[in-house]
């Protein structure tokens, strides 16, 4: 089975190693691993957590795009054509913008030039921009933030609503034109956690012709501890199945193994890279065909992207 990951904070592991003065660290880490779980595409995020300046933001960024552009093994996705690639397709993606003050339009457009493809506006905190869900409940989009969604839309560049609070997920939803998924969340009716979607936002991301990536994060698959595991992460993915169809799921298993603090955030049963095909696994124990597992596991998110890259 081929996967095709829409979120995994690669790039933040990237500039770490860097600045230990590492070197190569898709190929020493990443690379086997990504190729033992089936991997064919993957999204590589750049991680700033609401403290970074703007000059941490391209830090990270150009020290993920010079790895990407020195592999032979990875194709950095800057278009739909990259995603026919025979390589590992790796499409360069941003988890915050905690460090975009001022000059939004100009930063996004850097962004862009430097490979960026999808993006969340903020991380948990609220920020310049926009409210994370530990940001304030009654703010949304800021008008810095509502430049940034219409120069993404401009640029084709995907917005990812995960890790949004509800004000600014609504306020993306009315204002994009644009794809919109969210990259790493699960259903809020099975599993009541902030992260997650109630089922009128997985609805609106329907609507948008989009993408919900089943997160297997422990804390967003279910609350009993016992019922944290890779079948229950299945049973979000048949929950979505009835509310919004096959053709809206995807995987964001947002997977923490290769930092210190990330071992026991996952789910049992899928806790690297290496455990993906046990996902595609427990699909089909939730009953869902092989073409549907194939959907969700790869082609959804290259039928979406290819369609919607410029």
């Amino acid at each position: 089975m081929k996967f095709f990951d829409l979120h995994a904070d690669i790039g933040d592991d990237v500039v770490k190693k860097h600045l230990n003065h590492e070197t190569h660290v898709l190929k020493r880490y990443h690379l086997d691993k990504l190729r033992q779980g089936g991997f064919e595409g993957v999204c590589m995020a750049s991680f700033f957590d609401g403290h970074e300046t703007w000059q941490d933001m391209q830090l990270e960024i150009l020290a993920l795009e010079a790895e990407l552009n020195e592999s032979n093994d990875f194709v950095r996705v800057l278009n739909a054509e990259d995603l026919c690639s025979n390589k590992i397709k790796a499409l360069m993606s941003v988890e915050g913008m905690c460090g975009i003050l001022d000059d939004e339009v100009n930063k996004i457009q850097w962004l862009y030039d430097h490979g960026i493809r999808l993006a969340t506006l903020t991380w948990n905190e609220g920020n310049a921009l926009a409210n994370g869900v530990k940001g304030q409940a009654d703010k949304g989009l800021s008008a810095k933030g509502k430049n940034v969604i219409h120069k993404m839309n401009q640029l084709h560049m995907i917005a990812d609503v995960s890790h949004a609070n509800e004000k600014t997920f609504w306020d993306i939803m009315n204002l994009s034109d644009g794809l919109v998924i969210a990259s790493h969340s699960n259903c809020r009716t099975l599993c009541n956690h902030p992260r997650n979607l109630d089922d009128e936002q997985c609805l609106a991301i329907k609507a948008k012709g989009g993408l919900i990536g089943m997160n297997s994060a422990r804390y967003f698959v279910d609350q009993n501890e016992a019922n944290q595991t890779v079948a229950k992460l299945a049973e979000h993915a048949a929950y979505l199945k009835t509310l919004v169809g096959v053709e809206t799921i995807a995987c964001g298993f947002d997977f923490m193994d290769f930092f210190e603090d990330g071992i026991g955030t996952a789910a049992k049963g899928i806790e690297t890279a290496l455990d993906a095909p046990r996902f595609a696994l427990a699909l089909a124990d939730a009953g869902f065909s092989e073409l549907e597992i194939e959907k969700i596991c790869y082609t959804n998110v290259i039928e979406k992207f290819s369609s919607y890259l410029k």
